[in-house]
């Protein structure tokens, strides 16, 4: 009979310490996932705005109106967070100069625009993440460019206050990931030592860059423009300037826009891209 009622002891005393145990490890699993949850996405240079997402920390929005919309071509709302709020939240850039940087936008798509820290955190900008005027059941209004629709989702920058004919700005949509990079960072690789190309290269920076690539730098959405040929090298000098003026002249269904670009425009732009046609990788 002792011998019953001691390992009966012994067990509860067993049970009663594994429950504890149990317990304290359960509380221990809980505080490391709640400060996991806090500590930011990265604290570097690149943001990861899928996995901000999937972690839930972007719900606190708000409402901004756009008025007009660039990219809609009407006045739209969206659910937003501020971009500059991100960026000190989950990079570096109070560690740094921002006169120094530069933010790479990266699309799903291959759209990789890029525009100065300095002029961004001037701005009233945006992280839309998703549609107010969305139609019940969506999250986004469906987008149609050239009869065909556009992917707005994941997420979208926007600016209150800011006209889209500006092009010191940037709007891309369809967007996963903000990168900081040296503001200078590809001067070495693609900016002409010929002063009479410096205009060209202004423009193609400005306007090209964010779909096309010289020498692999730049946008994936279109095709490389320089490596391992040159578009000089296969077209017609005349046919080109045409094409970046009005490429849906050429192609039917053709996925480039009418940028606007100026004859003059063009012509610089061709120059440029004819002096980087010696400037192979």
């Amino acid at each position: 009979m002792k011998k019953i009622i001691a390992f009966t002891l012994l067990s509860t005393l067993y049970l009663s310490c594994d429950s504890s145990q149990k317990n304290a490890n359960k509380d221990s699993l809980q505080v490391a996932k709640l400060a996991i949850e806090e500590v930011p996405a990265s604290d570097s240079l690149t943001i990861d705005l899928l996995d901000l997402r999937d972690r839930g920390l972007l719900k606190a929005t708000q409402v901004v109106s756009i008025k007009p919309d660039p990219v809609y071509h009407k006045n739209k709302r969206f659910n937003a967070l501020s971009l500059k709020g991100i960026l000190e939240k989950y990079s570096s850039i109070n560690r740094m100069n921002a006169n120094d940087l530069k933010v790479v936008f990266e699309c799903e798509d291959g759209y990789k625009p890029e525009m100065p820290l300095e002029i961004l955190l001037s701005a009233n900008a945006f992280l839309a993440v998703n549609d107010v005027d969305a139609p019940k059941g969506r999250d986004w209004e469906i987008l149609l460019k050239n009869g065909q629709e556009s992917k707005i989702e994941p997420f979208y920058v926007v600016y209150e206050g800011v006209s889209g004919d500006d092009v010191s700005y940037k709007w891309p949509y369809n967007l996963v990931k903000i990168h900081l990079a040296p503001l200078h960072e590809n001067d070495k690789a693609l900016k002409p030592k010929d002063k009479s190309t410096l205009v060209g290269y202004e423009i193609f920076k400005n306007r090209c860059q964010t779909c096309h690539a010289i020498n692999k730098i730049g946008g994936k959405m279109g095709p490389e423009l320089n490596y391992p040929k040159s578009v000089t090298e296969y077209w017609k000098t005349d046919d080109l300037k045409a094409f970046i003026q009005n490429p849906a002249s050429y192609r039917n269904n053709v996925k480039m826009p009418t940028l606007g670009i100026k004859p003059e425009e063009a012509n610089e732009i061709v120059k440029y891209l004819s002096y980087m046609s010696e400037h192979k990788l």
